[in-house]
């Protein structure tokens, strides 16, 4: 007999032995989920209070895993195709994001998203990835900032992955639009 904790509950079950094969289609999936959460778990700690996502049971890192389960299942990560908040709210428009002179931080500019379902609480998230340098950083502004820049010293080579969504409130829950991508 064995312990286990499973969706928060303690729980005993048998013991057994698990196979372990290895067939080329386990090895994808292997790949790809190993590619894709070392990717996610360097964010996604930071954007806890900052998602929208159900986590009913799981962490944000899980919850971004499973929106992405068809990325998994083909064996690799596309950054560019990666989804990290999925939601009913209009898209954020008109973003631009730029590095600082020296690197010395990124600035993102957007045009200000207004209507009935946008209310003045709404936040614009951005999340800035470089996983060669294993940098990760992830901030808000209002949505009627229009902009939100981060003064950190950011990696000189490789790509940086940028994802932003509008993130609102509806009493005590959260709702935001489906993330968007940028590479510098």
């Amino acid at each position: 007999m064995v312990g286990a904790k499973w969706k928060n509950k303690a729980t005993i079950r048998s013991y057994s032995k698990p196979a372990y094969t290895s067939t080329p289609a386990q090895q994808v999936i292997r790949a790809g989920f190993g590619e894709m959460t070392s990717f996610v778990a360097l964010f996604a700690d930071q954007i806890k209070s900052l998602s929208a996502l159900n986590t009913k049971g799981m962490s944000v890192r899980n919850a971004i895993i499973r929106l992405n389960k068809d990325m998994i299942s083909q064996g690799e990560l596309t950054e560019s195709d990666l989804l990290v908040s999925r939601g009913g709210l209009p898209n954020v428009e008109g973003m631009a994001i730029t590095k600082l002179p020296s690197n010395a931080g990124i600035t993102a500019a957007w045009t200000k998203k207004e209507g009935v379902t946008i209310s003045d609480k709404a936040r614009v998230v951005v999340i800035a990835v470089n996983q060669d340098a294993n940098f990760a950083i992830a901030g808000f502004s209002l949505n009627e900032d229009e902009e939100c820049t981060f003064n950190v010293q950011i990696p000189t080579t490789g790509t940086i992955h940028c994802y932003y969504y509008l993130l609102d409130y509806r009493g005590s829950s959260r709702v935001s639009s489906p993330s968007a991508y940028v590479a510098l």
